[in-house]
């Protein structure tokens, strides 16, 4: 498949996940599992869609290079990604909260500073 076949594809298979969010109901939810953590969920009415764990990681994350700025990006992911293990899902919920208390809304920035 060429490259303009793959791009036209993607830009009718973009359209149609457009298409389908403009009719589908999209609830945020917190959601647990014993297995794994669940970022979304579907059944044949509507979305469930649960954004604490993309928060809280992305959180942790940027905290950490607050407190350890000599630290590498490498190092801070895999401390993220260590610590981020061990939280329960109350931890998570109270992180998720409190994130949620304190953020405010800004403006686009650019990150290519």
């Amino acid at each position: 498949m060429s490259k303009m076949v793959r791009g036209e594809h993607h830009k009718r298979l973009w359209k149609l996940i457009c298409e389908e969010l403009t009719r589908t109901p999209v609830t945020e939810a917190y959601l647990s599992s014993e297995d794994s953590y669940v970022y979304g969920m579907c059944d044949e009415e509507s979305i469930t869609i649960a954004p604490h764990h993309h928060v809280v990681d992305t959180v942790i994350h940027e905290l950490l290079h607050r407190i350890y700025p000599e630290r590498s990006e490498r190092s801070v992911r895999r401390t993220t990604t260590m610590l981020r293990k061990t939280l329960t899902d109350d931890e998570v919920q109270w992180f998720y909260g409190e994130y949620q208390r304190r953020k405010r809304s800004g403006y686009p920035r650019n990150a290519d500073v």
